[in-house]
């Protein structure tokens, strides 16, 4: 009896010291289980929650950068009288009457909103009285000069690069062209002619830019080799040539535009007949086979249509997205020596079918 009653007591004591031991020591590695932990969870029956891993934060992707460029050209600008007279009615007598901002005054807000105006330059700008007219070789000619003041015409009017690549920029011989280009520099006036080829840059993009003459079949075989040996990422030839004041364009100029496009050229546009001629698509690229007159001082009696041609071209991210362009019916006068837009929707339709090539005149002749 004695024995039994011992057993009981030492199993009491044993349950005792065992609910006594501290929970760390259980939660120590078992000799005979190596690794294996008990903890306090464990003798619960708790569930120990997993933790959570947080995904690491991603940037958005960047906006794409949108660049936008807009190149405006008009045509033929001669912004003088021949020989430089100053008579009633004269241009010479006129700009010396008004504000220098008078000419282009109808045009200012477009052109203040591109990237460059890019105008023909078609007369001599000196102070020079001594000068004379060089000689020709044929009648009738004509000789036009002004002083260099003159040049704010072009500042105030927002042109911003004018072709020197015509017949009458060298009116007055040698030193007349020098200070017509001097006088140009002075102004700030960016100029091109058929040794200059010049180089347009907006946010990496380049244009290469060649105001040319163009008088003679074959010689846009030395136009697109000349343009070869340039690199930009987009090429236009704005070229002086072909017959005067007729609205179909020579046989051989329209062959050589489709030659330059063959040979890499993105843009074409002409000048020179002062008369309009059609816009032409050649392989998805534009012809512009004559702009006729703009601001023209030679004389008051031209035909009275005109175009403003304008071209876009959109970058994202630096590589071309959009090419675009956009035709501006105008007169050549709303009043002296000043082109307007037309307004009247059924004079602009007119000037749409012509460049088109549905019909043979801008004008409509009923």
């Amino acid at each position: 009896m004695k024995a039994i009653i011992a057993a009981l007591i030492l199993a009491v004591l044993l349950i005792a010291g065992a609910a006594a031991v501290p929970l760390y020591i259980l939660s120590q590695p078992m000799e005979d289980t190596p690794g294996l932990i008990i903890t306090p969870a464990a003798l619960t029956n708790e569930t120990i929650p997993e933790a959570v891993s947080e995904a690491p934060e991603t940037e958005p992707p960047p906006d794409p950068v949108i660049t936008d460029i807009t190149l405006t050209f008009v045509g033929d600008c001669m912004l003088a009288t021949d020989r430089g007279g100053e008579y009633q009615g004269s241009f010479n007598l006129l700009a010396n009457q008004v504000e220098p901002s008078y000419f282009f005054e109808n045009f200012l807000e477009l052109f203040e909103n591109d990237d460059w105006t890019i105008a023909n330059l078609e007369n001599v700008f000196t102070d020079d009285a001594t000068l004379q007219p060089r000689n020709k070789g044929y009648t009738p000619a004509y000789w036009y000069k002004s002083k260099t003041a003159n040049t704010a015409i072009l500042t105030e009017g927002s042109i911003e690069i004018v072709s020197l690549a015509n017949n009458h920029s060298t009116d007055y011989g040698t030193k007349g062209y020098e200070d017509t280009r001097e006088a140009l520099d002075a102004a700030g006036v960016q100029w091109g002619d058929n040794e200059k080829i010049l180089m347009l840059e907006k946010e990496g993009f380049t244009i290469a830019l060649y105001c040319t003459t163009f008088y003679y079949t074959g010689y846009d075989t030395i136009i697109s080799k000349k343009m070869a040996e340039i690199e930009a990422d987009y090429k236009i030839v704005y070229f002086h040539g072909g017959t005067e004041r007729v609205h179909e364009p020579d046989a051989w100029k329209a062959a050589g535009c489709r030659r330059m496009i063959d040979n890499g050229i993105d843009l074409v546009i002409g000048g020179h007949p002062h008369v309009l001629q059609p816009i032409e698509i050649y392989k998805g690229k534009t012809i512009v086979h004559s702009l006729g007159n703009f601001v023209f001082g030679g004389s008051r009696s031209e035909e009275n249509r005109t175009i403003v041609y304008r071209l876009y071209i959109q970058l994202t991210d630096g590589e071309v997205t959009s090419i675009t362009d956009e035709v501006i019916p105008c007169y050549v006068y709303t009043d002296l020596y000043q082109p307007g837009i037309i307004e009247n929707e059924a004079e602009i339709q007119v000037v749409h079918a012509f460049l088109r090539g549905e019909t043979d005149s801008p004008i409509n002749k009923k």
